[in-house]
């Protein structure tokens, strides 16, 4: 079965990317999480707003053909995990009212979060997170009979919940501008230190003094290139290790949080996923950046703010997130998180590249347990029995009755660039 989930995830992440590379402004990968696709969605009303067209051209890394499982997951009670991950040449465009202002052009790794949900078959029983009714989940893409509560059939998993990239070292690309460098230097450094000797040998007619100085001026060239090398070689294991460095830190808490926060949560929620909540984590960010109003936006329960990211359009996570404190109290369970980011911003009609950091506090009920893998898009209104799409409006159209996701699911109650 190990072998199954491996093979499964490889082929997805393959179709994945393919269908990544697919233009057109409704393009979602079929094994898209609904979540995920809703997301995407955002970001292309954020780049339409900017005038911004984004052209993404992911190919197999043929140099390399790395590909393989980063990370495995099957002791979670409710979820199977798998990491895939494949070397890619990922070229992207973004242009501005027709105009090309940022490409990248790098060799990358490309992760995905795929997910199956254990013991999940069309045939089986699903308890309503809403009337608490027994139905089978081959009945969801009519609803619950008892309630009306509506389920997407293309929410079940296993689905990708969210993906994201790390620039690969090329070691040719580096290496090439230390040797061509030095391989120019070192020759006009022993021109100049020679330059009277030479003028002079030709001025004389001595021209086996002045063969053998361009000669020397070839060895120095050929010299030059090994030095570069030898400098390439010296700077990359610098940069390895200065990296190493200073990336201890963030590695050392991460780690950490991979250690208290399912031990913290599974207090509450025997069937807590660390990977799975990756996915909502990640999906909470970004529809907290790229949503105009938040007003009557349901993940979204704090005070009255306004959206400042508005510049931001296109979000990457680094890999790595926070956490900074966490706790219980009146039967609600808070969560403080710092998301790390390298994001693409576009202002005044000029695309960049940025470091972000988003602080974020979220919150649900104790007594809240995961669902089986549905996301918060379906919903019925507890009120009048509605169905509305709750991660875009708060209040029912029906009744206009306010929806408490947070007694069912994460919310966001603080949210800030820090």
């Amino acid at each position: 079965m190990d072998y199954s989930y491996d093979e499964q995830a490889k082929v997805m992440l393959d179709g994945f990317i393919d269908q990544l590379n697919t233009p057109g402004e409704k393009a979602d990968p079929d094994d898209a999480s609904a979540d995920l696709k809703y997301t995407r969605a955002l970001q292309r009303d954020r780049l339409r707003k900017h005038g911004v067209t984004m052209s993404v051209d992911y190919k197999n890394d043929y140099d390399k053909m790395i590909k393989g499982i980063a990370w495995k997951m099957d002791v979670d009670t409710r979820y199977v995990t798998r990491i895939p991950f494949h070397a890619v040449n990922a070229k992207i465009g973004y242009s501005v009212d027709g105009k090309l202002k940022k490409k990248i052009d790098e060799k990358q790794n490309l992760y995905a979060y795929a997910i199956w949900l254990k013991d999940q078959n069309a045939d089986g029983e699903y308890v309503c997170p809403n009337c608490g009714a027994a139905t089978m989940i081959s009945k969801l893409t009519e609803g619950c009979e008892y309630c009306g509560t509506r389920f997407l059939m293309h929410d079940l998993f296993p689905k990708i919940t969210n993906f994201y990239t790390l620039k690969s070292f090329t070691y040719i690309r580096n290496m090439v501008p230390f040797t061509v460098a030095c391989a120019i230097l070192a020759p006009l450094i022993s021109f100049l230190i020679n330059y009277g000797a030479i003028m002079n040998a030709f001025q004389t007619g001595d021209f086996s003094s002045a063969f053998g100085l361009l000669f020397s001026l070839m060895f120095s060239a050929g010299a030059g290139a090994i030095l570069g090398y030898i400098l390439f070689g010296a700077s990359t294991v610098g940069l390895v290790f200065w990296k190493a460095l200073t990336g201890i830190p963030a590695l050392v808490r991460y780690n950490r949080v991979k250690r208290i926060l399912p031990n913290f949560m599974r207090s509450f929620d025997t069937n807590f996923s660390l990977d799975h909540f990756i996915g909502k984590l990640m999906n909470l960010t970004c529809t907290m950046v790229y949503s105009e109003n938040y007003d009557d936006l349901t993940i979204y329960a704090g005070e009255a703010m306004r959206n400042t990211f508005g510049d931001i359009i296109d979000l990457r996570w680094r890999g790595l997130f926070d956490l900074n404190r966490y706790y219980e109290k009146d039967g609600l369970v808070y969560l403080d998180i710092t998301m790390y980011m390298d994001d693409i911003h576009c202002k005044d009609k000029e695309i960049f590249s940025k470091k972000d950091k988003f602080r974020l506090l979220l919150c649900k009920s104790a007594s809240a347990v995961n669902d089986y893998g549905f996301t918060i898009h379906a919903v019925s209104c507890p009120s009048c029995g509605a169905s509305f799409d709750a991660s875009r409006i708060k209040h029912c159209p029906n009744c206009s009755n306010e929806y408490r996701l947070s007694d069912r699911d994460w919310v966001v109650l603080k949210f800030e660039r820090v």
